[in-house]
């Protein structure tokens, strides 16, 4: 059991009233979660601040407290508990989390997929694909967390958890015999105000592409640029004397214009790779053959040369194949292996997953839920569409407000029929934030009741596109994805996309399929 001084390890300490020499048996940030003996971190999040819990975490039986000197000041330490007064008790998590956990990172190689789209497909690809290779991988993404052989679904919300969630799942991979870590790295864990990927000592790091998303948490594009060329960054971490690691690498599509950036902010020992269709490419596709049931293309990399078919549809996921061929290749892998476990590799839940039951039409899920996913899933699959394309998407509450009315000109201008619903209202009204997407639509030149309908109930709007749907037209379902509820101002509604669109389908009279 680690001491509370050990954990202090690698904190910006201002001042600790109390004993350091305490072991601590527990790590909780959440006051509910505090068990006896454990150590309470008060943070301040979105709607609550940690500083207003400590005394519950201390009846509950935390021995000590770390509190940000921003919010705590001079007040004195809670009866029964060392307090620790940290520069930043949010920045203080991932290093408290990584030294209680027994620094798990040392032991495994750690791949870090930063990007605006595809992050969740790669991270998975990688996954799937350095199995193939007789890798064991654990893996954290946006939609599933996996250890070895043991997957399930990350119901948490947050693509990246906070830094002792990692931490605690980089530890059970240690455990299980897992030699590889691959994280979804995003823009929010990466930033220094959070935090959450600190102690994880990256071998490799991938770059993917940059757009316009999360600009109300980041302020500007280039803040957004920076936090998430932070992954490259980490690179620069090392291992401690007796735990070393292998070769640094920095991996970047060069077919986004921002690549050089990341570059750029990968430490001088770093090896690069360069993927994508560019003729600078190191692993570069030619002759590019892609649809909505996969994509054929010719790869060409310093290890030889090979056709390769994807399951997975879309140009896009010829990128993120790509990706993942990169990341194997540089870690050993031999082309034959690596590009036949991409061949059989499967997207993730949620993205582009088809739904059939034996209608006469195609119903798609996908989590696009920003315009650059937006212009990437419905510029492909328009020319391919024999008959109307029919989309149901809204926009997350307290979320990138600009981004709204810029979906609904781009669903306008691609689809025959627009259903606007709801995505996760939060506490924002509803209504409100459908207006804002239908602006943008009537841009396109829809029209309400014609071009487009405003159905907040979800259920009901997917009903009304599915009724709506004729022989050789595609639906799509877009925003939700994998998530496994809605989220409103004071409840949440426990949904699955793919199942209500099925249960649906049945209903209209459609067949028994899966």
């Amino acid at each position: 059991m680690p001491s509370l001084r050990d954990l202090l390890a690698g904190v910006a300490v201002l001042r600790a009233d109390g004993p350091l020499d305490i072991p601590i048996a527990a790590l909780a940030y959440d006051s509910r979660k505090v068990a006896p003996g454990g150590l309470f971190v008060a943070i301040t999040g979105y709607h609550n601040d940690g500083h207003a819990f400590v005394a519950q975490a201390v009846a509950r039986g935390a021995r000590a407290v770390v509190v940000d000197a921003r919010h705590w000041g001079d007040a004195p330490a809670p009866e029964g508990a060392t307090l620790v007064v940290a520069l930043d008790s949010r920045v203080a998590l991932a290093p408290l989390a990584t030294a209680f956990y027994g620094y798990p990172a040392q032991q495994l190689c750690s791949i870090g997929i930063t990007g605006t789209k595809g992050k969740s497909t790669t991270t998975d690809l990688v996954s799937q694909v350095l199995d193939g290779c007789g890798r064991s991988t654990g893996m954290i993404s946006t939609v599933d967390f996996k250890v070895g052989p043991r997957r399930w679904a990350n119901s948490t919300r947050q693509s990246t958890p906070e830094a002792p969630e990692v931490q605690a799942l980089l530890a059970e991979m240690v455990v299980a015999g897992c030699d590889t870590a691959v994280l979804e790295a995003t823009s929010h864990a990466l930033s220094a105000r959070w935090n959450r990927l600190g102690g994880c000592l990256f071998d490799v790091a991938v770059f993917l592409n940059l757009g316009h998303e999360h600009l109300d948490y980041h302020g500007s594009f280039e803040q957004y640029r920076a936090d998430k060329a932070r992954l490259f960054e980490l690179l620069g971490e090392r291992a401690p004397a007796g735990r070393r690691k292998g070769e640094k690498w920095a991996i970047v599509n060069l077919d986004d214009p921002q690549h050089s950036v990341f570059l750029r902010s990968a430490p001088a020992g770093a090896r690069r790779l360069g993927f994508g269709t560019s003729p600078a490419a190191d692993v570069r596709a030619r002759d590019v053959v892609a649809g909505p049931a996969g994509a054929t293309f010719s790869v060409d990399t310093p290890w030889g040369s090979r056709q390769l078919h994807l399951r997975l549809p879309g140009s896009f996921n010829v990128t993120n194949g790509l990706a993942a061929l990169s990341v194997a290749l540089s870690q050993g892998a031999e082309l034959e292996q690596a590009a036949a476990a991409l061949e059989v590799a499967r997207g993730p839940r949620g993205r582009m997953e088809s739904v059939q039951v034996g209608q006469p039409f195609d119903v798609i899920v996908d989590y696009a839920h920003n315009p650059e996913s937006f212009a990437q899933v419905l510029g492909m699959l328009r020319p391919l569409t024999r008959g109307r394309m029919i989309a149901v998407f809204g926009s997350a509450g307290e979320r990138d407000v600009a981004k709204r009315a810029i979906q609904g000109e781009l669903a306008g201008r691609y689809c025959d029929l627009l259903v606007l619903t709801d995505e996760d209202p939060r506490g924002e009204d509803r209504e409100a934030i459908i207006a804002q997407i239908a602006v943008g639509a009537e841009r396109a030149g829809r029209r309400a009741g014609e071009g487009y309908l405003s159905i907040p109930d979800r259920g009901q709007a997917l009903a009304a596109a599915l009724a709506a749907a004729r022989p050789g037209d595609l639906v799509l379902l877009l925003g939700k994805g994998h998530e496994g509820s809605i989220i409103y101002a004071d409840h949440s509604l426990p949904w699955d996309e793919a199942a209500e669109a099925r249960r649906i389908l049945r209903e209209l009279g459609y067949g028994t399929g899966t």
